[in-house]
């Protein structure tokens, strides 16, 4: 069988009478920046695709040092918030010549500590993670073997790094300040799993607007467990056919609320006539339900560039500043998932 010859930037190069160095700018995107006229472009991009050329990745390394490749780990590409998350952070790194490595930890640290490996031992140029709370000792090999790193979502208490967050206690207070406005005092919390950082601070924004209020709850009506359907179902169901059952919800995260409206509707209730409920994080379901949901909305789209910007600063060595954390605004969406019972 005939070998094929391989189809390199020197052949491509001979065949239109152009140097080696003006069939790489154009291929890389900087004919402009170097004087290669638009025609000559358009030749050599033609040219290329009807050979079928491909990049040979493996010499652009060796040569940069760089595979131009980011890790990014997220504990549930299920959920739509990292779903999404994950679209725009391609979609950035994508813009400045970077594809990615999706991982999902699924909360479990081992699965992470073993995801973090196999990266490192990829050579990836840097990584982007939503790290696990206790998972502080699988992330302090990232920062040991000098690779760039960037954390989002959740902070790791005692471990200094690059932060891109989302102002959970702020976000909270406001959607359970609305609540009380609306003549709410029975309020119950429906949280994700106890330790994450996120869960206890959107926990103490709620308990905060309570006391501000005045208002006492019994503390039944906070129930933490995991950042699921199954948990928001469960806990709004007990609450519900408890003797003295709230009358608003309020759901940690998008899992959860999509279970406690379940549970609400499986109880014969009505939203928002019977029962009101408030969620963080906005996602295309809440939309289209028969009562469209309020909710905090997270900055997904600014997150994301935020973070490969700030990864990317780190990877090409023009950010010297010492670690920094920026922390994101959220937005109140009121739809009609709850009611004035003033």
């Amino acid at each position: 069988m005939k070998e094929t010859t391989p189809i390199t930037l020197q052949v491509i190069a001979d065949a239109i009478y152009v140097s080696r160095s003006t069939v790489s700018r154009v291929l890389n995107a900087q004919w402009k920046e170097h004087g290669i006229s638009a025609s000559t472009a358009d030749k050599i991009t033609t040219l290329a695709k009807d050979l079928r050329y491909i990049k040979n990745e493996a010499a652009r390394s060796l040569r940069s040092k760089k595979t131009f490749t980011i890790g990014v780990i997220v504990r549930d590409i299920t959920n739509q918030f990292y779903s999404q998350f994950v679209k725009f952070v391609e979609s950035a790194l994508y813009a400045n010549g970077y594809t990615i490595i999706i991982c999902n930890t699924g909360y479990d640290l081992d699965k992470e500590n073993v995801l973090i490996n196999v990266l490192l031992s990829r050579r990836v140029d840097g990584i982007i993670l939503s790290p696990i709370q206790k998972s502080i000792e699988n992330i302090s090999i990232i920062k040991d073997r000098n690779v760039p790193l960037a954390l989002f979502d959740c902070m790791i208490d005692d471990f200094e790094a690059d932060y891109i967050l989302v102002n959970n206690e702020s976000g909270t207070k406001e959607a359970i300040n609305y609540l009380i406005s609306q003549g709410h005092k029975k309020i119950a919390y429906i949280g994700g799993n106890y330790d994450c950082s996120n869960n206890q601070l959107r926990c103490q924004g709620f308990r905060k607007s309570l006391s501000k209020a005045s208002l006492v709850i019994p503390e039944h009506y906070i129930n933490h467990d995991s950042y699921t359907f199954e948990h928001g179902y469960k806990a709004a169901i007990a609450l519900l056919r408890s003797n003295n059952a709230p009358t608003a919800f309020f759901a940690a995260n998008n899992r959860i609320m999509l279970g406690v409206c379940r549970g609400i509707v499986d109880c014969g209730l009505q939203i928002p006539d019977d029962v009101s409920i408030v969620g963080f994080d906005d996602f295309e379901t809440a939309t289209v339900l028969p009562s469209p949901l309020t909710v905090i909305r997270q900055p997904l789209r600014e997150m994301a560039f935020n973070v490969v910007d700030l990864l990317l600063s780190r990877i090409e060595k023009t950010n010297n500043l010492p670690y920094s954390t920026s922390m994101l605004k959220t937005d109140f969406v009121i739809r009609n998932s709850t009611r004035n019972i003033n």
